[in-house]
């Protein structure tokens, strides 16, 4: 808690101070996340709804284009 105190880290989603440790990357996005913010389906974790469902259904439409 002390190093939280000095600035420790925290979840990119949600800004909530969590161990760095417990930070976990999105399959689809790559984007940082902590285990509250996981969004849970087919037996993985996702930053998203978004990136659960463009796992499940695979069609580039639902993400948007990459730019």
């Amino acid at each position: 808690e002390s190093a939280l105190a000095e600035g420790g880290t925290r979840c990119p989603q949600c800004g909530e101070p969590c161990d760095e440790y417990s930070l976990r990357e999105c399959g689809i996005c790559r984007t940082l996340f902590c285990p509250r913010c996981a969004v849970v389906g087919y037996g993985r974790e996702f930053c998203s709804d978004r990136c659960r469902a463009f796992f499940f259904f695979g069609e580039e439409e639902e993400l948007g284009p990459e730019q």
